[in-house]
């Protein structure tokens, strides 16, 4: 089950994995690939073309903006 919080924006053509957790003030770019059970504490900024593995955890105030994958 994916939860995303309702503080959270997750844009359009944004693709997420099984049991992925979006937390608070988190923002996910439309061209982001989250794998399975990755887990956006708070207050992180996922945006370009970018894939980030399964279980992989970002704490907050992270950013990743990429054109490769993670």
């Amino acid at each position: 089950m994916t939860d995303i919080h309702p503080t959270a924006i997750v844009a359009d053509g944004a693709t997420l994995g099984e049991g992925v957790t979006i937390g608070p003030f988190c923002t996910v770019g439309k061209d982001v690939v989250l794998g399975d059970g990755v887990v956006l504490q708070s207050h992180v900024v996922i945006d370009g073309r970018t894939t980030v593995g399964p279980r992989t955890r970002f704490f907050p105030f992270a950013v990743a903006a990429c054109r490769r994958r993670i």
